[in-house]
């Protein structure tokens, strides 16, 4: 009979081993009864479990009695412990020097240190202890089989490459515009084996598949580049693959070609990257295509993805990165963290999976805890400013005042999302029990981060003339306070409305406040003309279309508020949201879907009566029947309905499940859980 495995626990088993692994009650003597029932009284014995680093077994106060038969139990119970013992060390043995029928006649160094614990594990996991065997020369024979089998007969890939000057044009543009935001990508370093890729296809020289997951990257940054890029920007159809191009508007044009690469992107993943090897360049694609993913309405696809990247990185050890001063040289002596250019890479990276998993639906659980890495974000360094090529680093100064200004970290956007994240992960995701304190305690850290922004990414700046020459020279800090400014508003809203209570005759001024001061700024800013491509993000739609619903459903729920001038100047910031969602529907899926879901509600908001309302409905009521509305379904074109009741709601728009908030249920009693929105906002 096998021995059992030592586990370690808080105390140890009274039950017998038999008892236990059939599931009865035990006597907690020895023999028990059940045993002895069985005839197997001989076989009864106590289960060894390690506790508080001793091993122990336990002793029933029963067996007290004969002295012969106590030392008996001893010396048994003594013997099962040392055999666990040299086992345990047999295998540590094993595991810390080669195996003596595995050795070849070269020398071995018996000096060096022995292996520590911290190595053995993976070893012992992987039964990697140095033992070669006759099969293992042949595990990659059927695979390279069925790559043959499976391989194309003509590599695709050329069919789908724009011409030279167009790929370096949305490169570039893609690098230089998005490259913070997900800080995958050594701008510098790409752009110069973009370089060396294109002379050897000019050359015709055969992609090596060792190169594929460098194809890989260079799919997704162009299917980023050209999906954001503005309609004038995009490159003639001739330069672009003719492959189904339809010969309408360049923004069709520009997300047709965007899709192709998206998906090639992935094809080359599932042929290249998805082999269980893990592979820098796929965390890197998968991470550049998160940009991509929202805008196609592909969350499921994404979700999934985002583990697949998450894992990878932990087999490349990104989550042991820490930083400059405590890094492993192990870890240093790795292909890819050789440099600390390369670390600052790796660490960005697996920041950028946490603040995917942590900021992603509430409904899905975390799968990473902050106690399993000890990877530190920092802009202490200039090592981030890899995610901008270098001509966008650098700049002249425009006047001396702006001269004395210390250039600011392209990676600084990142580290305040990293902030953020953890707040809602500790507060929200990382909790079971949801309290009215833990909600608050994450508005009130939220305001901490707003208020201790770096100047250059506050509100309130530029201030001055030269603030403004100072900022033209750094393209992206208008866009990263622009991000910031949606983001922090739209968890403030997120939290801030799971506070109002059910019941209208409870306090709900404080909560509610909240809500429609950070509604009111989301709108607000909407309202503000802004470049194209800071409206294509993902936030800053879904933050408009959150902040539109709730100030809709607000108006109708407390109609005696909104009179005169006040319900025209909030009619006409849904109206423009409306319009200028509308113009996005194509790039953006969540920008179709709000703009459909603001269609609906604008007629019933023109036509319910404020002055004289018939009837007051509380929000409970009116996310009922939005969340019917969203099931039901209508036609895009909705027709102005005569009846300004709210029965007319749930003809009035067209829109798919909504989930924007989906959620852990119901976690305050007597408040709008997080489930009640489930049909009203939508993961977009």
């Amino acid at each position: 009979m096998s021995e059992l495995p030592i586990k370690t626990s808080q105390r140890v088993s009274r039950s017998c081993i038999e008892c236990g692994r059939r599931k009865i009650k035990c006597d907690k003597k020895s023999p028990c009864q059940p045993c002895i029932r069985r005839n197997a009284a001989h076989e009864c014995k106590r289960p060894i479990a390690r506790v508080r680093g001793q091993l122990t077994v336990y002793t029933a106060p029963e067996d007290a009695g004969n002295p012969a038969e106590i030392q008996l139990q001893d010396l048994l119970r003594e013997r099962g412990a040392l055999r666990a013992q040299i086992a345990e060390l047999e295998t540590a043995l094993a595991l810390s020097k080669p195996c003596a029928h595995s050795r070849t006649s070269e020398s071995v160094d018996y000096n060096q240190p022995a292996a520590a614990l911290e190595d053995l594990v993976p070893a012992f996991e992987q039964f990697d202890i140095g033992i070669k065997i006759g099969a293992a020369s042949r595990t990659g024979a059927e695979k390279e089989i069925l790559d043959r089998l499976y391989e194309p007969a003509a590599d695709p890939l050329f069919l789908l490459l724009p011409s030279r000057e167009a790929s370096l044009g949305l490169v570039t543009f893609s690098l230089q515009r998005l490259g913070w935001i997900h800080c995958a990508v050594n701008a510098d370093d790409f752009l110069k084996e973009h370089e060396q890729f294109w002379q050897n296809v000019e050359l015709s020289v055969a992609i090596e598949r060792g190169q594929r997951p460098w194809i890989t990257v260079y799919l997704a940054v162009l299917a980023v580049g050209i999906l954001y890029s503005n309609p004038e920007d995009v490159p003639n159809v001739a330069h672009l693959p003719q492959l189904g191009m339809p010969l309408s508007d360049p923004v069709s044009i520009a997300v047709h070609a965007s899709h192709l690469w998206y998906e090639a992107a992935l094809k080359e993943l599932e042929r290249y990257a998805f082999n269980g090897t893990p592979s820098l360049c796929a965390v890197q694609a998968l991470s550049v295509l998160s940009l991509c993913h929202s805008n196609f309405g592909e969350h499921q696809r994404e979700w999934l993805i985002t583990g697949f990247a998450t894992n990878m990185a932990r087999f490349l050890d990104m989550h042991k990165l820490g930083n400059e001063t405590n890094c492993s040289k192990d870890i240093c002596r790795r292909q890819e963290w050789s440099s600390p250019i390369k670390r600052e890479m790796g660490r960005r990276l697996w920041w950028a999976c946490v603040i995917k998993d942590w900021l992603a639906s509430w409904a899905r659980p975390p799968s990473i805890s902050p106690a399993s890495f000890c990877c530190q974000a920092s802009i202490a360094s200039s090592h981030g400013d890899y995610v901008l090529p270098s001509s966008c680093t650098i700049g002249t100064p425009g006047s001396t005042e702006s001269a004395n200004l210390e250039p600011p970290s392209p990676a600084h956007y990142h580290s305040i999302m990293c902030r953020l994240a953890y707040i809602v992960y500790i507060y929200i995701k990382a909790n079971t029990h949801h309290t009215h304190l833990k909600f608050s305690k994450a508005i009130d850290e939220i305001q901490i981060v707003r208020r201790d922004l770096p100047l250059h990414l506050s509100p309130s700046f530029p201030v001055t003339e030269d603030d403004r020459i100072w900022e033209s020279e750094h393209s992206w800090i208008p866009f990263q306070r622009y991000l910031i400014t949606y983001v922090i508003d739209f968890l403030l809203l997120s939290i801030a409305r799971v506070l109002i209570p059910r019941n209208p005759e409870d306090d709900s001024s404080t909560s509610r406040q909240l809500a429609l001061q950070s509604a009111n700024r989301i709108l607000d800013h909407y309202a503000t003309p802004a470049p194209r491509v800071y409206r294509l993000v993902w936030t800053v739609s879904a933050a408009t279309v959150a902040a539109a619903v709730y100030m809709s459903l607000d108006m109708l729920a407390n109609s005696h508020e909104y009179r005169g001038e006040s319900r025209i100047r909030i009619i006409g910031l849904l109206r423009r949201a409306s319009v200028e969602l509308k113009k996005h529907s194509i790039v953006a899926a969540h920008a179709a879907k709000g703009s459909a879901v603001l269609e609906g509600l604008l007629p019933l908001l023109e036509q319910h009566d404020f002055d004289h309302p018939r009837t007051s409905y509380s929000m409970q009521d009116l996310l009922q029947q939005l969340a019917v509305a969203a099931d039901l379904g209508i036609p895009s074109d909705p027709p102005v309905m005569t009846n300004p009741g709210l029965d007319g709601l749930a003809d009035s728009s067209n829109f798919d499940t909504m989930n924007m908030f989906d959620g852990t249920g119901n976690p305050l009693e007597g408040t709008y859980g997080i489930g009640d929105w489930d049909h009203v906002f939508s993961q977009m």
